[in-house]
């Protein structure tokens, strides 16, 4: 009689991509610098070259949270060769994922001054609106609970698509009705509200993302190779998308007298496929920057605990900013700003260190008074 292993064991041994760290690296620090970029615009005393400045510096940052998907579907399938036992694995992402997410929306509330009760942090986590970038995990959330319907999706193409031309076909295929649910702007009803109303929150619209970090997860030295082949004109296709937004922001601000960072959107259809490019050049860049023994080590501590970091570092940025402005209030705004910057990332990352190692030290804890006495 045949065993079957459980898939999260034998994922285990699977060897540690080294340029995962990296891009979970990037997409952090890129996603803390947006929230500051975010909170300068805000001020009222900015004048117009500052709006500019804050515009142009907000594009080359719009990937971090498509990235931020692409690396949990590549995750995701790199992992679970097959379909993981779908209770143990929600059992362990409710650990992992919604655990921390449910103690840093009671964090927030409290620190807003609003009711911190059962009611009001459930009501939160389904919401995402305990602080402005939790909706993030309310969203990948709905990945984690959907995931026999993508392994059903895989093993529906693996049984149709036997040959390479029926893959190739069968991707595109997928790409165009992805990019046709983009371009899809319904009036009223359900329709609405999902594909405008709740655009962001809501997975659907992500699922391109996703299935790109799905196909580098099913195949990841295969990937990496085409990223490393093409991380010249992949470069060239995102400086160019990146210099074309920038141009969209700044014209705005001269058109609007405000800074908008909505006037480009990774979910236009045509900025969506620009957007992909961009992550296969991050992961070619990925691929060469990994080799280097310093850039591991850092980014390998920042990785493993990336998602406690971006949990935390919305507190770290408000508590850092009023500490600057109280005790330097006549510091130039733009060293304000890179102080700022400096102290959220590394705070956001030091916190989060110290919340995992107690964690772990909790864990190991009660694994010890579980085990039985030795004699």
């Amino acid at each position: 009689m045949t065993q079957k292993k459980d898939s999260a064991a034998v994922a285990a041994r699977r060897p540690h991509v080294l340029s995962w760290d990296v891009l979970r690296t990037a997409a952090f620090a890129a996603v803390a610098v947006q929230h500051i970029l975010g909170a300068y615009a805000r001020r009222y005393d900015i004048g117009s070259s500052e709006k500019v400045i804050i515009a142009a510096s907000f594009e080359p940052l719009r990937f971090a949270v498509p990235l931020f998907v692409m690396l949990f579907g590549a995750a995701l399938f790199y992992v679970y060769r097959e379909p993981p036992r779908y209770v143990p694995y929600l059992a362990k992402r409710v650990r992992q994922l919604v655990i921390p997410y449910g103690i840093w929306t009671a964090v927030y509330l409290w620190y807003a001054e609003k009711p911190v009760t059962l009611r009001g942090v459930a009501r939160g986590m389904v919401y995402g609106d305990a602080s402005y970038h939790l909706w993030y995990v309310t969203m990948i959330l709905q990945f984690v609970v959907l995931v026999p319907l993508f392994f059903a999706v895989r093993n529906g193409l693996r049984r149709c698509c036997t040959t390479q031309r029926r893959m190739i076909g069968a991707s595109v295929v997928l790409l165009g009705a992805w990019l046709l649910l983009l371009a899809c702007r319904p009036s009223d009803g359900l329709a609405h509200q999902i594909l405008v109303t709740w655009r962001t929150r809501g997975f659907l619209l992500w699922t391109g993302y996703f299935a790109l970090g799905a196909l580098c997860g099913l195949l990841p030295e295969a990937f990496a190779a085409w990223a490393r082949r093409l991380i010249v004109p992949a470069g060239v296709i995102s400086v160019g998308a990146v210099g074309y937004a920038m141009w969209l922001s700044v014209r705005t601000v001269y058109q609007e007298g405000a800074v908008n960072f909505n006037c480009v959107s990774y979910f236009s259809p045509g900025y969506a496929v620009l957007t992909m490019v961009t992550i296969l050049f991050l992961y070619g860049a990925a691929e060469w920057m990994a080799r280097w023994r310093v850039v591991q080590r850092v980014c390998g501590f920042v990785g493993r605990h990336s998602y406690e970091a971006y949990l935390a570092h919305v507190l770290v940025l408000t508590r850092c900013s009023r500490f600057l402005l109280e005790h330097w209030p006549e510091m130039n705004r733009y060293v304000f700003y890179a102080v700022l910057t400096v102290c959220t990332i590394v705070g956001a990352v030091l916190i989060a260190w110290a919340v995992d190692s107690l964690v772990a030290i909790v864990r190991r804890a009660i694994r010890r008074m579980r085990s039985p006495a030795k004699t």
